[in-house]
């Protein structure tokens, strides 16, 4: 192959290279974007064996170390 042909197809690896990192930064900042966002816990359950039904019996098991 010619120097001509080299460089034309590493000109073309590189265009596309430059194409596929503009993208993925442009989804990083997406992707930080969304994460700074609040978390909200609007509920918890428990289902433990020994009479454990709310988070506080579950603590309570833990502080006392019940097993």
């Amino acid at each position: 192959m010619s120097q001509a042909g080299n460089e034309e197809k590493l000109l073309k690896y590189l265009k596309k290279v430059t194409t596929d990192l503009h993208q993925a930064r442009q989804r990083i900042a997406e992707l930080s974007a969304t994460s700074t966002e609040p978390v909200a816990i609007v509920g918890v359950a428990c289902r433990f064996p020994g009479g454990v039904s709310s988070p506080e019996d579950l603590w309570r098991l833990v502080a006392g170390e019940v097993d």
